[in-house]
């Protein structure tokens, strides 16, 4: 099933029971099945914002499943060294990740930039 980023967020909430996520609080990535990732592009703009966490929504249409990863900013802001950072220091630089669907690295980040975190302890239920 094809999956947008405005349902994907709908279906979430209806699932959370309040509507909590939105479009400035939510990335939203479909399951690239020839590389087993998904790709995000996190703005590093985002870091400064008010808001208390990132979420992501991973979608995967051969199951339908819909993953959520709920990350507190003030993590992303300790680990950012420890990532890809493309166009660091400009205005639209992000923080890339491309989180593995691969059952023995599964949620870790496998940018070449990166340090291969972890952020499977970040999946919300």
């Amino acid at each position: 099933m094809k999956l947008d980023k405005t349902t994907a967020i709908a279906r979430r909430n209806e699932a959370l029971g309040t509507p909590v996520l939105n479009s400035d609080n939510t990335l939203f990535a479909v399951l690239d099945s020839k590389r087993s990732l998904w790709w995000f592009d996190i703005p590093v703009a985002w870091l400064r914002k008010n808001s208390d966490f990132v979420n992501l929504l991973l979608h995967s249409p051969e199951t339908d499943k819909l993953q959520h990863l709920k990350i507190p900013v003030r993590d992303l802001r300790t680990h950012q060294e420890k990532m890809e950072v493309r166009n660091p220091g400009k205005r639209r630089s992000t923080i890339s990740l491309a989180l593995s669907a691969d059952r023995d690295s599964l949620l870790r980040d496998l940018r070449p930039g990166g340090e291969n975190l972890d952020f499977s302890g970040y999946r919300q239920r």
